[in-house]
């Protein structure tokens, strides 16, 4: 019996550039549940395949664990969306935008529409507040432009092997400058951030969690009068 094209055979980290892609062929191969742990970047024509490194989902998870471990300390409420893909179609054959986050998060009211949401319709949803991206192998600069598209307020870059991290703001212009703190969540400036997932080099996932609580608590948060 045929079975459906998948992408999802690959057993080593890949990725593949495709230029003059339609965006009928972007979506059948997104929408195949085969390549459901392969990530794609789709921009007017040109699909960018990949799969993830375990450095780079390392990485993923700390910054994740962070924000998770803020917004709690600070009374924030927050839903994870994950690698959930968002994607616009536009008119003409090799026209739209589609990416999985390495991470996205809603805050506050957005959060809450979200409680009893199945599926995220960007036509009447808003997009996420924060979306990660993680460099490792490859540069994520040229996403950018995917998430102005998709209207993402803020946008953080962090490489896990310069050990950078590069906070970006949403402008009128479609475009993102260079913040030193982050819209979504006020308290965080981009050098703590940098030097706390720093601190964590060498600990194992449970003890840099709990190691987070305390720094959270002696460094960020005020201690209530």
């Amino acid at each position: 019996m045929a079975t459906s094209p998948s992408l999802a055979t690959a057993a080593e980290p890949m990725r593949i550039i495709l230029r003059d892609v339609p965006w009928a062929a972007y979506k059948a191969l997104r929408d195949i549940p085969a390549n459901d742990r392969i990530r794609m970047t789709y921009l007017d024509g040109v699909l960018e395949l990949m799969s993830p490194e375990y450095l780079h989902e390392q990485g993923a998870e700390r910054v994740g664990m962070l924000i998770r471990a803020v917004a709690r300390a600070s009374g924030v409420a927050y839903q994870s969306a994950r690698s959930t893909t968002f994607r616009r179609r536009r008119r003409r054959p090799l026209s739209g935008h589609g990416r999985e986050a390495d991470a996205s998060f809603y805050f506050g009211e957005h959060a809450e529409r979200l409680a009893l949401k199945k599926e995220i319709d960007l036509r009447v949803d808003p997009p996420p507040d924060l979306a990660i991206e993680v460099d490792n192998t490859a540069q994520s600069e040229w996403k950018l432009p995917v998430y102005a598209r998709l209207r993402v307020p803020e946008v953080w870059r962090y490489d896990v092997d310069a050990r950078t991290l590069w906070f970006g703001r949403l402008r009128a212009v479609r475009s993102y400058e260079q913040i030193e703190r982050s819209v979504a969540l006020p308290m965080l400036s981009r050098p703590w951030v940098l030097d706390v997932l720093s601190r964590g080099e060498g600990l194992i996932d449970s003890r840099y969690e709990a190691s987070l609580d305390g720094w959270i608590r002696d460094e960020l948060i005020p201690p209530e009068h």
